[in-house]
């Protein structure tokens, strides 16, 4: 244990004589990446290991070592140079944050054991999902959760926990329930869409992508929203007050966010059955 720690120690030493990039250098050795210089793409790397152990000391105590973490971190950091394209306008700490965490909470995914769902989950979902179909149709448009809770006589927190336990055996573009017709993403809808959906995307690799293609107050509003750098949430109203929005405001910008992020999806699902 002694030896582990004074690893880590060293190793936090050597990597804090890396200075932190403006975004100028960034994009400087992004285009020598992009060239082949394999120099520019370790110095690239190097420069954003604080960053990987910034993301991994906030999943600590979950299963994993740190030292693990951050090296399945440094992973997806790795992959976000391979993947950073300059034409998509955002900064590559920003863009590599989400590969970053996406290889850390991957890791601690696999780590998990399978959760076997009783029948009746399964009757819930099957609940959930015809309600949310008839209101649909009823409304002209998808349901928000209260919506549906009421349609379902469920609390709208059994409904989000059920969600969120399905997600931990289904991935989102695999058909779900025992007709096998549709997919996680037709159950996520309504006003409280961006939360359904994204406790079930779990920042996986379809967010990192789609960050690289929202602008600046939509990458603020979907942070402070779910607390994707701090772990703190904020409602709308929060959100709203923080750049002078209405509520209504913020929910407009995170459908919009929502709709890039289904895109994305849509898009995902087509290459892995092309």
């Amino acid at each position: 244990m002694a030896l582990e720690h004074d690893s880590l120690h060293f190793y936090l030493k050597e990597i804090a004589r890396y200075p932190i990039l403006s975004h100028e250098e960034e994009i400087l050795l992004a285009r020598q990446v992009n060239a082949g210089n394999l120099r520019a793409k370790q110095r690239l790397i190097e420069c954003n290991l604080r960053l990987v152990v910034s993301i991994a000391k906030k999943h600590q105590n979950r299963g994993l070592p740190l030292q693990d973490l951050i090296q399945e971190g440094s992973i997806g950091l790795s992959n976000a140079v391979d993947k950073f394209d300059l034409a998509q306008g955002c900064r590559f700490s920003t863009y590599a944050y989400w590969w970053i965490r996406q290889g850390v909470t991957a890791a601690l995914r696999a780590k998990s054991r399978p959760i076997y769902l009783p029948q009746y989950q399964w009757e819930m979902i099957s609940k959930i999902k015809k309600h949310f179909r008839e209101l649909n149709q009823q409304l002209g448009r998808e349901p928000s959760l209260s919506e549906l809770a009421k349609a379902t006589n469920l609390k709208p927190k059994t409904i989000s926990r059920t969600l969120h336990l399905f997600q931990k055996v289904s991935s989102l573009d695999q058909p779900v329930g025992h007709q096998q017709k549709d997919t996680l993403l037709d159950l996520m809808a309504g006003e409280d869409q961006p939360t359904l959906y994204l406790e079930s995307l779990q920042l996986d690799e379809q967010l990192s992508q789609v960050m690289a293609h929202l602008d600046k107050r939509e990458q603020f509003v979907l942070s402070q929203r779910f607390g994707l750098e701090d772990d703190q949430p904020k409602s709308m109203r929060e959100i709203g007050e923080q750049i002078g929005l209405s509520r209504e405001g913020i929910r407009l910008i995170l459908n919009k966010i929502m709709k890039k992020l289904q895109k994305n999806t849509d898009q995902t699902t087509m290459e892995r059955t092309a």
